[in-house]
């Protein structure tokens, strides 16, 4: 067997998946995980080095 990765556009999922059945091919649909716009800005502020650091995990709780 082997795997095969498509990318299919808005709106057009089930079409491709109903297709794929006709054709007795095994349907498993994969969502892809984006980070929100929160998660961004914190990667883009670590990006920058605005980050903190701690020496330790106690230090980081202590922090909090």
């Amino acid at each position: 067997m082997q795997t095969l990765e498509i990318k299919v556009p808005e709106g057009k999922t089930r079409l491709v998946k109903e297709l794929l059945k006709e054709l007795g091919v095994a349907v498993k649909v994969k969502k892809e995980n984006t980070p929100n716009t929160a998660t961004i800005a914190a990667m883009d502020e670590l990006k920058a080095g605005k980050g903190k650091k701690f020496k330790s995990v106690e230090a980081l709780f202590n922090s909090i």
